[in-house]
């Protein structure tokens, strides 16, 4: 049974044996965002699975570091903070909580 919110939405009739059944659209998918600045990421398709299932790899996400994950602004901002503890100039208590997991990778990939 469909809920109040997809009552109001666009039917669609389809013919099954025994009669016919009213169909109701799923909504799209949200744009991915990033975690850190909360903005929606550039580059990265929004939508159904069942249409980026053929779709090549390289077109879903970027292939820099951290690639649709973070956006560019929030990847320089993690690689500076991740070279400033490698270097000892900071220490990683100092990073801030939302940055500290993205820091800790962004330290195993400069390895």
């Amino acid at each position: 049974m469909p809920t109040p919110g997809e009552r109001s939405k666009k039917k669609k009739f389809v013919r099954v044996i025994s009669k016919t059944k009213i169909m109701h659209p799923k909504k799209k998918a949200s744009k991915h965002i990033d975690p850190i600045t909360g903005k929606p990421l550039a580059g990265v398709p929004h939508g159904k699975k069942r249409g980026k299932l053929n779709i090549a790899k390289t077109k879903k996400r970027p292939s820099a570091v951290f690639g649709g994950v973070l956006s560019g602004e929030s990847r320089r901002k993690v690689i500076e903070e991740a070279a400033k503890v490698k270097l000892g100039l900071k220490k990683i208590e100092d990073v801030p909580m939302k940055e500290r997991k993205f820091v800790e990778q962004a330290m195993k990939k400069i390895e």
